[in-house]
């Protein structure tokens, strides 16, 4: 397996907005109390420039997913094709509401899930910020070369873990 390779944002924005575009549906994984990954498939609407990339994807607050944000705000969106195009997102996760709304209908129409509209009690929505990025691409690593990896040099040392034996924190 060939290494990443370190670029700025602006040298994969477009290959990241062609294959989140074309594969539209994300594995997105939240981790539980206990660290153990759970796994959805989600419909994240992008906003990709080159200075910038945001998400937004529609969801419930289910126990489940309220849970893992409020332990853990962190998750990963995963995109794969059967020609082994792939993009990961490692995303910072906030809970946001109908200021989302307009900016989930410029990828889908989220009243077919919400008819009330954003108003409904049952939408909710995260808002996605990614802090790594890395786009592969099926025929490069056929070739042997390494995938483009995107690292905002803010949050690369944020996070400490801290364990004891009953929960998992995370420290500046």
């Amino acid at each position: 397996m060939v290494a990443g390779r370190p670029v700025s944002l602006a040298e994969l924005a477009d290959d990241l907005a062609e294959i989140t575009g074309r594969i539209v549906w994300s594995t997105v994984s939240t981790t539980d109390r206990l660290g153990r990954p759970r796994a959805r498939i989600m419909h994240p609407v992008w906003e990709i420039g080159a200075a910038s990339v945001i998400g937004f994807v529609g969801t419930r607050r289910t126990p489940v997913k309220v849970a893992h944000i409020a332990r853990s705000p962190w998750v990963t969106c995963a995109y794969w094709s059967p020609d082994h195009d792939a993009a990961f997102l490692d995303c910072h996760v906030t809970w946001v509401g109908a200021e989302a709304w307009d900016r989930l209908a410029a990828g889908y129409d989220p009243a077919t899930l919400w008819p009330d509209g954003p108003s409904s009690p049952e939408f909710a929505a995260w808002e996605l910020r990614p802090y790594r990025i890395q786009v592969i691409r099926g025929a490069d690593v056929t070739a042997g070369l390494p995938s483009p990896i995107w690292t905002a040099s803010s949050t690369t040392d944020t996070v400490k873990t801290v364990r004891d034996e009953n929960t998992m924190t995370a420290e500046k």
